[in-house]
């Protein structure tokens, strides 16, 4: 089991507290993609304590 979460991890991105979508703790997790026509980004939201993913990249 990991001891790392998603709030240390560099793909996550805290929500502004003015948005629509605020709340305490909630952020994106945004990772960058490539294929053959390009680069691209995948957000999915996410809570700080969640369990970090495959995709985890320590700051």
């Amino acid at each position: 089991m990991s001891t790392h979460n998603c709030k240390v991890c560099s793909y996550f991105f805290p929500i502004p507290e003015d948005a629509d979508d605020y709340a305490t703790g909630k952020g994106d997790c945004v990772t960058e993609k490539e294929d053959e026509k390009g680069k691209f980004w995948l957000s999915k939201p996410v809570y700080e304590t969640s369990e970090c993913c495959s995709s985890y990249k320590a700051r």
